[in-house]
C-alpha cells in the first residue's frame, strides 16, 4: 500500500519531532515504507494532503490533532484528480475527539498499526455552505462536530490568547471566560424541512460525539450514524450553561430541561445577532450556514467505531424516553 503520513510538527506540545521517528521504528514493518510529509503552517496540510490525492497514495495518515484531520479531509476532498485515498490517524495534537470514536488501541504506536492495517470502517462527512470570516461564501467539509455560537467563541479565544495549557484545561479555562461575556442568539433553523426557532448561546451538528477535549455534546451521534444529531440549550443562563459544563462530559446534559436534540441529514441556521461557526475545534466562518450529511463516503482506519448502530440506537431511545418531543 502506498502510504504517507502528514505530520503537524507543533501538536503534542512541539513534541511531533522527536517522537514520530521513534514512533515508526516501535511500529515494525508496516511503517517502513511510509513516506512522511511535515506541515510548515496554518492551511499547509490541506494543500499536501491535495497533493497525496494527485499522486495516488493509498493511504493518508493524519499526525496531528482534529485541526489537522480537518484541514487533510478539506485537502483531499477539493482535489479534483486521482482517487480519494482512505485516512487514518495518530493522535497527537490536544483535542483528538474524532478518534475518541474508534478503537485504535492505547498507545501511539497500537494506532499507527491501526492506521496502516486493513480494517477501514465507511464514515459519514458534512458539507457546509457559509461564510469566512470577511463574509464571503465558502464550503467546507467536516467529520466530526459543528458548533454555532458559544462553542466557537471559545475556540476563538483559545486561538487568541496562544496559552501553553492544553487540552480540556485551556477549553475548560476559555468556557469559564466567555461565560462573563455570554451571548444568546436568536437563531432560526430547517432541519429536512421542518422549521423552529429558538434563543440559544450554542447549536452543534454531530457527526461524532465529541468536542472540547472530550466533552460528549452529541451523545448519540455515529460516524456511521446516517443523520446528525443536533443539540441546543433553550434560554439558558450564565450558571445553567456552568452547571452543564461537566454534565457533557458523561453525556448526561439532554436530560436537562431546557436542552433540546433531534435527528437530520439538512440543516439550515440563521442567527441573529450573527454567530461563529467552528468545525473540528477550528474557527471556519459565522452565519448563515446550511449543512448537509454524505453518508459512508470517507474510508477510515479504525478496527471499530465505540459508538455503532447498536450503541447509537441504545443512546436515542435513552434521550427519547426522557424528552417530551424534539425529534425528527
Amino acid at each position: 500500500m502506498k502510504a504517507v503520513a502528514i505530520v503537524n510538527p507543533v501538536s503534542g506540545r512541539r513534541q511531533a519531532p522527536r517522537r514520530w521517528p521513534t514512533l515508526l521504528k516501535t511500529a515494525g514493518l508496516n511503517a517502513m515504507g511510509m513516506m512522511t510529509w511535515w506541515t510548515e503552517g496554518s492551511g499547509h496540510a490541506e494543500v499536501l494532503a491535495a497533493r497525496a490525492r494527485r499522486e495516488g497514495f493509498e493511504r493518508v495518515i493524519v499526525a496531528g490533532g482534529d485541526g489537522t484531520l480537518l484541514e487533510v479531509l478539506n485537502g483531499l476532498w477539493w482535489e479534483a484528480k486521482g482517487r480519494l485515498p482512505s485516512v487514518g490517524m495518530v493522535s497527537f495534537g490536544i483535542g483528538c475527539d474524532y478518534i475518541r470514536n474508534f478503537d485504535v488501541g492505547y498507545s501511539l504506536t497500537e494506532a499507527l498499526v491501526v492506521a496502516l492495517g486493513e480494517s477501514l470502517i465507511p464514515v459519514d462527512i458534512g458539507m457546509c455552505h457559509l461564510h469566512d470570516m470577511n463574509g464571503r461564501p465558502v464550503q467546507r467539509v467536516f467529520m466530526n462536530v459543528l458548533g454555532l455560537g458559544y462553542d466557537a467563541n471559545v475556540v476563538e479565544r483559545m486561538l487568541r490568547q496562544r496559552s501553553h495549557v492544553h487540552g480540556r484545561i485551556i477549553y475548560l479555562l476559555s468556557a469559564l471566560q466567555e461565560l462573563v461575556r455570554l451571548k444568546s442568539h436568536r437563531m432560526k433553523a430547517e432541519v429536512d424541512g421542518d422549521c423552529f426557532q429558538t434563543d440559544t448561546v450554542l447549536f452543534a451538528v454531530g457527526i461524532g460525539c465529541y468536542f472540547g477535549g472530550g466533552m460528549m455534546i452529541t451523545p448519540g451521534a455515529s460516524p456511521q450514524g446516517g443523520r446528525f444529531q443536533l443539540v441546543w440549550g433553550h434560554h439558558q443562563s450564565r450558571l445553567e450553561v456552568l452547571r452543564l459544563l461537566s454534565k457533557i462530559y458523561a453525556g448526561q446534559h439532554l436530560h436537562h430541561p431546557r436542552v433540546h436534540t433531534r435527528y437530520g441529514r439538512h440543516v439550515k441556521v440563521t442567527a441573529e445577532p450573527q454567530a461563529y461557526v467552528q468545525a473540528e475545534g477550528a474557527l471556519i466562518g459565522q452565519t448563515p450556514v446550511e449543512v448537509e450529511l454524505y453518508p459512508m463516503k470517507l474510508q477510515f482506519a479504525a478496527a471499530k467505531t465505540k459508538f455503532g448502530p447498536l450503541a447509537w440506537a441504545k443512546n436515542r431511545a435513552t434521550v427519547v424516553g426522557t424528552k417530551r418531543g424534539g425529534w425528527s
